[in-house]
């Protein structure tokens, strides 16, 4: 599988200077608006130590654990490793530019461009999942196009190395894998199937990714339920036209002529057309399987490193300096186009005239959890002392539940249960609390089945509403009061549990 290998130009002062500044400047903007919903389940999770949960692995969890620890209630210092994240994912799309021939002008493109991609800040100003899913995407890029271009193939044990980790964090990585082999089968080149480095990673990736598969296993692969009601969850997001348009709005519309030049590059490559098939694939399971939008972000590093080829080769010819001044104006029209929409830039009482939450779904979440907190307070506060120490709080999702035990923990309120997802399995209301303080979202402002059934006493006592009036999943919804349950919560919670 040994090939000739081109001659790399040293990595540019400008692909470095990206992703630092990428680092620094979501570092710097880390504290503004507020806690996700995922960010504070992320805490809670990871304080329950465990190989995986019922909606996710365990890496994101246990790293906002670890940083909660570190930085106890810091929402700059939960969001520091997100943030380097992203600024590694510049710098392995521009080391990934170099394995393919670029020249340092070419790096320095692909950095600036990844670097005002909606693929690295949107993620990438909050601690999730998919901020991590990107970065060791692109990494097993990299690692596979230097083995492709002729480096030491024991490289293929890195990749499956750094695989093996990424599965602790999001499964998505999986198939942006398949989709790799899969399109090296179909096009080449074959010879790598040749090599025992490929199966030596691929043993490595799953002996660490074990103890996962292990926990799916004897708890009864939870994870494809899971997947069942995302895609279900998904369906509702539109069809195959409303799918390709998100990638321009999330991606970044003016860098579409960069990832469509690089993917046209890679299929007009024959050595390197896997990485453009694979994108193909990749986008075409997608379809079918009704996957969010957000999935693709992993089929984007290999083409936005492939695109500032042929834009370094077309800034070489013809009027440069006109060329050029076309290439800055569009990054700087990306920047102010993305960052308002990925940052926390736009001042809150501005979010009602400028459509950042409407854009950008994940900025809405990040409101609302001290109002929520504060409602829930006054509700408590408001019974009588004996009802009080029967008392407990029932949240209907995993955001209202790590909310109230975030912001809840100084105001005296009793403890918080959920049956949403990770949090049905840690801990049930205690036999001897016989009154529930229940939160609903806007979603489902009416009290559920159970509790209608469970409750000699049921009452709406309050509405859930944010001081902005910011239209999310808890503005507009309702608490209700139950009193005098008549089963026992061990009897309730099989009702209570749920994944969607």
């Amino acid at each position: 599988m040994k090939q000739e290998t081109s001659v790399r130009q040293a990595l540019s002062r400008g692909a470095l200077a990206s992703s630092a500044a990428v680092t620094l400047v979501l570092i710097a903007l880390s504290g503004g608006y507020g806690y996700h919903r995922d960010e504070l389940y992320f805490i809670i999770a990871g304080q329950h130590p465990a190989w995986g949960y019922p909606d996710q692995p365990s890496f994101t969890p246990m790293i906002a654990a670890l940083m909660n620890l570190l930085a106890p209630d810091s929402l700059m210092a939960q969001r520091i490793p997100a943030a380097i994240a992203a600024g590694l994912t510049v710098l392995l799309v521009a080391l990934t530019t170099r394995e393919l021939g670029g020249t340092r002008r070419a790096q320095t493109l692909a950095a600036i461009g990844t670097a005002l991609s909606g693929m690295v800040l949107i993620p990438g100003h909050m601690l999730h999942t998919t901020t991590f899913d990107i970065t060791f995407t692109a990494a097993v890029v990299w690692l596979l196009v230097k083995v492709i271009r002729g480096a030491d193939p024991r490289l293929l044990l890195v990749a499956g190395a750094v695989l093996g980790v990424a599965l602790h964090n999001k499964y998505l990585i999986g198939g942006v894998v398949a989709s790799l082999l899969l399109a090296i089968a179909l096009t080449g080149p074959r010879t790598l199937f040749r090599s025992p480095w490929l199966y030596a990673g691929g043993a490595i990736a799953v002996l660490i990714w074990l103890p996962n598969l292990l926990w799916q296993f004897e708890n009864g692969w939870p994870q494809l339920e899971m997947a069942k009601v995302l895609s279900e969850g998904n369906a509702d997001r539109g069809g195959p036209l409303s799918f390709l348009a998100m990638q321009a709005l999330v991606i970044g519309p003016l860098l579409i002529p960069l990832w469509l030049a690089g993917l046209i590059h890679l299929l007009r490559t024959p050595q390197l057309r896997f990485l453009g098939a694979s994108y193909l694939i990749l986008t075409a399971a997608l379809l079918a399987a009704g996957g969010s939008p957000l999935y693709l972000f992993g089929g984007y590093p290999a083409l936005l490193a492939a695109g500032a080829l042929p834009v370094d080769a077309w800034l070489s010819n013809g009027t440069t300096k006109l060329r050029t001044a076309l290439v800055a104006t569009t990054a700087t029209l990306s920047a102010i186009f993305i960052a308002p929409l990925a940052l926390p830039l736009v001042p809150e009482s501005y979010l009602d005239r400028i459509p950042v939450v409407q854009m950008n779904g994940l900025t809405a979440e990040q409101f609302g959890w001290p109002e929520l907190t504060n409602t829930v307070t006054k509700v408590y506060n408001g019974l009588p002392s004996t009802q009080r120490k029967n008392t407990v709080l029932i949240a209907e999702n995993f955001g209202q539940a790590a909310a109230l035990q975030r912001y809840g923990r100084t105001q005296g309120l009793p403890s918080v249960h959920s049956g949403y997802r990770g949090y049905a399995a840690w801990e049930r209301p205690p036999a001897t609390a016989r009154n529930a303080i229940l939160v609903q979202p806007a979603k489902y402002p009416d009290a559920p089945a159970w509790v209608k059934k469970a409750c000699t006493t049921l009452r709406q006592v309050a509405e859930i509403r944010n001081n902005l009036n910011i239209k999310n999943r808890e503005h507009g919804g309702t608490i209700w009061l139950c009193e005098d349950t008549t089963k026992s919560w061990d009897e309730l919670w099989p009702e209570i549990t749920h994944l969607n």
